[in-house]
């Protein structure tokens, strides 16, 4: 049985990978035994899963309204190839993990097809930040969309929209991390490469600037890659008088959560902060044209994961309540600001005290479901994709 999957980011990459391996187990469980075969685009973590690669997700990479635009026509062609593969080998499943964009558009062409495949969304688009009306759209190219984050249910129901919450991997990848409090400082700028140029030089200032006022403050400088450390050191190095410790992969839980604080690029890494339980100040820096658009199409006060969790009223233009990270964007993001914010939580307990209280409150919603442990994402997401597989051939286009 084969199975098209795609996934065009770090985070995506480790999400498809954790549902392969999960997929995999359950059928061979079931009798008789069904062999899976997974296809599509990927990463390093779905490589390992024994993804047969139509396309390595690098090359399709872009953060920005902006950025993408060089790397459209290869965007087009991957689509094309998509289709085309969809057409011959006739998979028993479609499977999209982020790239919601790219997502939308493989969909909807194999929607078209003669006898659309099944098609499942895993990781719902932030549609709820900007343009909420797309939302329905998604009821016309996915069967079913597995959602991540708990207050997206809601409102994609409101669309007529066949959503389910599943969990998020940060819940169980955090469980279990406490450990004695450091006088550290995470340092989380990013993947990307235009992620890391807009945040790493303005965290390493922020560092410098903080080990003036606390002279015994070190920094734990957190990265997914060895590839995107020599983006680091390249554009701002660091010495052995920063004080600065490198973590890379999935050794960060561990060393994150004995921080004393952190100061992070907005993104999933937010959300993994949050249920390890570490305050934090988080900021946000785009291409100024990307910006310049955001700002007209975003209609959100808010836009940390965190702080979302705690205020899903507004997504339904309700007022906000408590905020438990603070958030710096472009201009307002510079080393005098956050290192103002970021100083209470290094020196007091009472700054520190505050939002641990708040970070409780969200580790408790994203953990449970109408009162009851969440449990696995991944099995819960791959129970989810089984049942669509049983239901047979999609319905017509």
């Amino acid at each position: 049985m084969k199975i098209l999957i795609t996934a065009l980011e770090p985070s995506g990459d480790r999400l498809a990978a954790g549902l392969m391996r999960e997929l995999r187990a359950k059928m061979q469980r079931q009798k008789p035994a069904k062999k899976l075969e997974f296809y599509g685009v990927g990463g390093p973590a779905m490589r390992a899963e024994g993804l047969h690669m139509l396309q390595p997700m690098e090359q399709l990479a872009a953060m920005g309204l902006v950025e993408v635009l060089p790397i459209i026509p290869r965007i087009w062609a991957c689509l094309r190839r998509l289709v085309a593969w969809v057409e011959m080998e006739k998979p028993a499943l479609v499977v999209c993990v982020d790239g919601q964009d790219f997502s939308a558009r493989l969909a909807a062409r194999l929607r078209k097809l003669a006898k659309p495949t099944p098609c499942v969304l895993y990781a719902a688009p932030k549609v709820w930040a900007w343009r909420p009306k797309r939302a329905a759209k998604l009821r016309e190219l996915y069967d079913a969309v597995l959602c991540l984050l708990p207050f997206e249910v809601d409102f994609l129901a409101d669309f007529g929209v066949s959503a389910e919450y599943v969990g998020h991997p940060a819940v169980a990848l955090a469980a279990g991390s406490v450990q004695d409090i450091q006088l550290e400082l995470a340092l989380l700028p990013g993947s990307r490469g235009a992620e890391l140029r807009r945040h790493w030089p303005l965290m390493l200032a922020t560092l410098r600037r903080l080990c003036q006022l606390v002279p015994q403050l070190r920094g734990l400088l957190v990265l997914p890659d060895e590839a995107a450390l020599a983006v680091c050191r390249n554009l701002a190095d660091f010495s052995a008088e920063d004080g600065i410790e490198v973590v890379v992969g999935e050794g960060r839980f561990a060393a994150l959560a004995r921080c004393r604080a952190a100061l992070a690029k907005s993104g999933t890494n937010t959300l993994e902060l949050a249920l390890l339980g570490v305050p934090a100040v988080v900021c946000y820096r785009l291409h100024g044209l990307s910006y310049w658009l955001a700002k007209r199409l975003v209609t959100l006060p808010l836009f940390s994961l965190p702080n979302l969790v705690l205020n899903p009223q507004i997504l339904r233009g309700g007022a906000v309540g408590e905020v438990v990270y603070p958030e710096y964007i472009q201009a307002a993001a510079t080393p005098e600001n956050l290192g103002r914010a970021l100083y209470p939580l290094l020196v007091t307990d009472k700054a520190r005290g505050r939002q641990l209280k708040l970070l409780a409150k969200v580790r408790q919603a994203m953990e449970h479901v109408g009162g009851k442990p969440i449990g696995s994402p991944a099995e819960k997401a791959a129970a989810a994709c089984i049942k669509i597989l049983a239901r047979g051939p999609n319905r017509p286009a």
